[in-house]
């Protein structure tokens, strides 16, 4: 499949990828690991042994080390969201620089939040079972909507009593709405404004736009747990019923920001443009319900789009500076 193809896949996907998944279409992306060289990960037999890749296979890779570096892409994107324009990746590169093994995760954007984070779970602990040698540090590296699956994923290795937990010591938000998607709840409101006019064209509009992904939907106040959406109206006016989930205190949680406007207070309200500065900073209140990121592992890079934070020379740099600081401590 062709990167074009997979890119409509993604958008399809990010947009009813809940609805292609529940009526068993065969057009859903299913989660899998990807190497550096964009191979599918390959497993042994049933799955329970790693295969090292051979001499010459996913360039960049390598052979397997004991260090773990895992991405995660965001809505209506696929893992070529990291490619650089010189053909590397954070990935790569980490591998180069620090000796890191990369993966790269490839999901439905489209469903619940909590869904994919409870399959990042299920499948980090069995690259964990499968990998050929014993494994000393994971790290996890999420953009945007990517962020809040690893979130989600760690709140599920939680509950599950999971060995990769332990492990990861390290988080990369880039860009994450740890505090909600105002685009998301502009959304909300004007389907709800459409469904009340009482026309029955507003009315068709507004049920056309509602049938936008669970995974969208869950942008709204950054839903990271079922009980977050289980069982309530979805498209409900402005409801904020998530329910907080802890920072792990053994991981040490890095975000990176960005910021396109140049005055400070029109950064703050506009962000890179699509997060929010406070979403994506973590600097919640307690009407957000969530925690409060601490700021000293926090940086904001100025004029920064949201998109550029997947591949850009002075994002990577920082992610390697914070990987060097930890490994000196």
């Amino acid at each position: 499949m062709g990167a074009k193809t997979q890119r409509l896949f993604a958008i399809i996907n990010g947009l009813f990828g809940d609805s292609l998944d529940r009526f068993d279409t065969g057009l859903t992306t299913p989660m899998e690991l990807l190497l550096c060289g964009g191979q599918s990960l390959r497993w042994g037999p049933a799955g329970s042994v790693l295969e090292q890749p051979g001499r010459g296979e996913s360039a960049g890779q390598g052979v397997l080390t004991p260090r773990i570096a895992v991405f995660v892409h965001g809505l209506m994107s696929t893992e070529r969201t990291w490619l650089m324009p010189d053909g590397e990746t954070y990935g790569s590169l980490l591998t180069r620089d620090l000796g890191y093994t990369a993966f790269f995760v490839r999901y439905n954007t489209g469903l619940h939040i909590s869904e994919n984070g409870e399959k990042l779970d299920v499948l980090l602990e069995r690259l964990l079972d499968a990998y050929p040698i014993s494994v000393e540090e994971m790290l996890l590296v999420g953009h945007s909507m990517g962020g809040l699956v690893v979130r989600s994923a760690t709140h599920a290795a939680s509950d599950n009593n999971r060995r990769w937990l332990p492990l990861t010591r390290r988080a990369f938000y880039l860009g994450s709405p740890h505090l909600g998607a105002p685009l998301e709840r502009l959304g909300n409101l004007v389907t709800w404004i459409l469904e009340i006019i009482g026309n029955p064209y507003t009315k068709l509009i507004a049920e056309i736009a509602n049938l936008r992904s669970s995974g969208v939907k869950d942008l709204r106040y950054a839903n990271l747990r079922r009980e977050d959406w289980d069982g309530v109206d979805a498209d409900a006016l402005l409801q904020n019923r998530r329910h907080p989930v802890p920072l792990l205190p053994h991981i040490r949680h890095h975000l990176i920001a960005g910021a396109m406007a140049r005055d400070p207070r029109l950064a703050l309200i506009f962000g890179d443009s699509i997060v929010p500065l406070r979403s994506a900073t973590g600097r919640a209140k307690p009407r957000d319900r969530s925690p409060a990121f601490p700021q000293e592992h926090v940086r904001v890079m100025p004029m920064m789009s949201h998109s550029r934070l997947t591949r850009d020379p002075d994002v990577y740099a920082q992610i390697r500076a914070w990987c060097e600081e930890a490994v000196a401590i």
